[in-house]
């Protein structure tokens, strides 16, 4: 006999377990999927870094603790953009935490199987189940290597980057719904935990090291992880001229200028990938609401994606719960979805990859120039900062000492302009999907320009 379920939630990282609960809070039968051994889930390369803000915002909404003391390697304060310069030229604020992945993911799947959240671990899901034009469910292989039919109201897919269940949707099966994965839309990474001979001085920080080595987005980062311990990787688009770079071998060579071999040992290295792009434009679909990394929710230029993915359950969560009660499951009946991320953190990461691309066409030398000369400030880079307006004299002030390379100040003005209208953009979803389309084109026009 079919198992059926109201939502069935695939993948149990930050984004499943927060759909999870969220629909169990609103009283639904959940099934949650996930192809790991129950004891590994939480365990992932990368995504250690979380908002304080965001995290207790999660905690408050589902009802469960926040970062506990002992899940927590180290707190962090801001973030700073490096280049060669020996100062932090730019700081931003960035208060959150360092966490243990695994503790934490493991607390938070304990607190839904508590709610009444059923777990399949050990199950892959191969591909979505359409009925009458509308996703009703999944087939998973199971670690016995049997596959099997699971039906239900709403799937909601947070199974990572590789999007399961929406990349493995018919090609005619909703249009307004990207379903293709391209390289330029994620960046292959690698991540260490090294502990140091000596302390760091990396204390409160997360810092993105500019080089000109490194392809795009173009740094390599490091996170204080507890005394004596650093979190380092970098990552970047493997298309075109990157194509044959190795990840781990750019790594490397960038270790070098600043923690040699011998320095430290290395606790634990693993590759993986992370998405570099905006959100989706639209995450969902007749029964289908998109989250996490599967719908490119993390920060485009600090790829922290733990702390969105959990808000982004949340909204699925309610969504779905509004979907089931009404009994509707069109397009247009979960479109409210796509509002709340545009108008939450979507907005913003929509102008952070504006942000990484023009760094990225400036490259490490030119973006010192424009520190040095104080062209750009710190206050430039935050979201008041590029939205903000500014008097023709201030503007006066800054082409002086931007001479003789105005091209820079060019390039500027145009990154921060697009950054204006994609925000009006962002405040301006369209309310249903008749105007998408012109919406989404819009939007890539202006990706288009910078």
């Amino acid at each position: 006999m079919t198992e059926t379920f109201d939502v069935i939630v695939i993948g149990a990282g930050p984004a499943g377990v927060s759909s999870a609960l969220s629909c169990r809070r609103e009283g639904l039968n959940v099934l949650l999927i996930d192809k790991k051994k129950r004891e590994d889930i939480g365990e992932k390369v990368c995504g250690e870094a979380i908002s304080k803000k965001t995290s207790h915002r999660f905690s408050e909404k589902v009802n469960v603790e926040p970062p506990l003391e002992n899940e927590i390697n180290a707190n962090i304060e801001v973030l700073a953009l490096r280049t060669l310069l020996p100062i932090d030229h730019i700081t931003l604020p960035a208060v959150g935490y360092m966490i243990n992945r695994h503790l934490y993911g493991q607390r938070l799947l304990k607190d839904a199987l508590q709610s009444g959240v059923k777990l399949f671990s050990e199950t892959k899901a191969l591909k979505p189940i359409i009925q009458k034009n509308k996703v009703s469910g999944v087939i998973v292989r199971s670690s016995k290597n049997e596959e099997k039919e699971l039906l239900s109201s709403m799937v909601i897919d947070c199974s990572g980057v590789l999007a399961a269940i929406r990349t493995n949707l018919p090609k005619d099966f909703e249009p307004l719904l990207d379903k293709e994965l391209t390289k330029a839309d994620y960046a292959s990474c690698y991540r260490e935990i090294i502990k140091l001979d000596k302390e760091h001085d990396l204390k409160g920080k997360i810092v993105l090291q500019y080089e000109e080595d490194i392809p795009e987005p173009g740094y390599i980062w490091f996170f204080a992880d507890g005394d004596r311990k650093v979190n380092c990787g970098t990552g970047f688009i493997k298309e075109e001229k990157n194509l044959d770079k190795g990840v781990k071998s750019v790594y490397f060579k960038a270790m070098e200028k600043y923690y040699p071999k011998g320095t430290y040992d290395t606790i634990d290295g693993r590759g993986g990938c992370v998405p570099i792009r905006p959100p989706l434009w639209n995450s969902v679909a007749p029964g289908l609401i998109i989250a996490g990394d599967a719908a490119y929710h993390p920060d485009p230029l600090t790829a922290e994606g733990h702390g969105p993915a959990l808000i982004a359950g949340c909204f699925a969560g309610e969504i779905a719960k509004e979907a089931i009660v009404n009994k509707r499951f069109e397009t247009k009946d979960l479109w409210k979805y796509n509002e709340l991320i545009f108008s939450d953190f979507g907005s913003k990461h929509v102008r952070r990859r504006i942000l990484t691309i023009a760094l990225n066409k400036l490259g490490p030398k030119k973006l010192e120039f424009l520190l040095k000369r104080k062209v750009v400030k710190q206050e430039d880079l935050t979201s008041e900062g590029i939205l903000k307006k500014r008097s023709i004299f201030s503007y006066l002030g800054i082409a002086l000492r931007c001479f003789p390379r105005y091209n820079l100040l060019l390039l500027m003005k145009k990154a921060i302009d697009i950054s204006k209208k994609t925000n009006i953009l962002c405040k301006n979803y369209p309310k249903s999907p008749n105007n998408f389309l012109e919406w989404r084109d819009e939007m890539e026009k202006l990706y288009r320009k910078i």
